[in-house]
């Protein structure tokens, strides 16, 4: 009888629960100069911009981050969270 009331709570449980998936997603990249040498340690800027439909598309949107790069030159961002300069993260089809 134990056994049977943990799982029917567990299934309510289960049933009640929606999860939802993050708005964001991680980007890294490596940041080299014009003359192609690791930019290590250094504060850089990044504009992010999602693009409709192809490369030369129009922008759905754009953000920016301000972030340090390691000592390898990888700096890591976390797309939906930055400074947002056009568009809705939540409304990109």
């Amino acid at each position: 009888m134990k056994k049977l009331t943990t799982i029917i709570i567990t299934l309510l449980c289960a049933v009640t629960l929606f999860a939802q998936a993050p708005e964001k997603f991680t980007y890294q990249a490596v940041v080299r100069n014009a003359n192609n040498s690791l930019v290590a340690n250094a504060q850089v800027g990044v504009r992010v911009s999602i693009l409709q439909g192809s490369a030369s598309g129009s922008a759905v949107y754009v953000e920016t981050h301000t972030a340090t790069t390691n000592a390898n030159g990888l700096v890591t961002l976390s797309i939906g969270g930055g400074n947002v300069q056009q568009g809705t993260f939540a409304n990109i089809n």
